[in-house]
């Protein structure tokens, strides 16, 4: 009998562990995806013919004959997401143009720059983060020559996008050599983000509500 009694003891024991393990691995807190692990960039484009977007055409009653479309210099991020929710997601997007002096002949650079935040995005695949370049900016201090796009989840890069036609330093958009550089030049609100630029009204629902 104090065999048996000490045998069941031990089935409860067992039984008391296995079901504290089973109900470990169902809890939701341990199942929560790294932020790493939240966000996948499926393209990026930040240069060339790609990223040239004329800007849209809306029709009205003036009458008065509109000009033709420029070109603007667009960068795109698409991305796909795996939470239900994220709160908030931020991506700082840079750009470097580049002319050359018709006098010196010395190439002179601009650098763009602008954060855009992201909240309420969605379960799901192509989101895209993107900002716009002015035709003037680029007609003033010449065409793009490198792009990137620096992505923060829960205050932490979770990934980086780059694309440059000409060689750079990596991490160029903080390296010292570049920011320093006495070539360069930070030009500030010539980066619009989508509401900002004449593409506020065109599909407003295919982008994420920026804060």
């Amino acid at each position: 009998m104090v065999r048996k009694n000490v045998f069941l003891a031990a089935v409860a024991v067992l039984f008391t562990v296995a079901v504290q393990h089973v109900g470990a691995q169902v809890n939701p807190a341990d199942g929560r995806i790294p932020p790493e692990g939240q966000l996948r960039v499926r393209r990026f484009i930040g240069i060339g013919p790609r990223a040239r977007e004329q800007a849209p055409f809306y029709q009205t009653n003036r009458g008065a004959a509109a000009k033709r479309a420029q070109d603007w210099h667009v960068v795109s991020v698409f991305y796909d997401t795996a939470p239900e929710w994220i709160e908030e997601l931020l991506v700082q997007f840079h750009v470097l143009s580049e002319l050359q002096d018709p006098v010196t002949k010395q190439k002179r650079y601009s650098l763009y720059k602008k954060s855009v935040r992201y909240v309420d995005i969605e379960k799901g695949n192509d989101h895209r983060a993107i900002v716009f370049l002015r035709p003037a900016a680029i007609k003033r201090f010449g065409e793009v020559v490198a792009s990137a796009a620096v992505i923060t989840l829960d205050g932490k890069v979770v990934n980086e996008q780059n694309e440059t036609k000409i060689p750079m330093p990596p991490s160029w958009w903080s390296n010292p050599a570049v920011l320093d550089s006495p070539t360069l030049t930070v030009r500030e609100g010539y980066l619009l983000n989508q509401i900002e630029s004449p593409w506020a009204l065109l599909n407003p629902d295919d982008y994420e509500v920026i804060k």
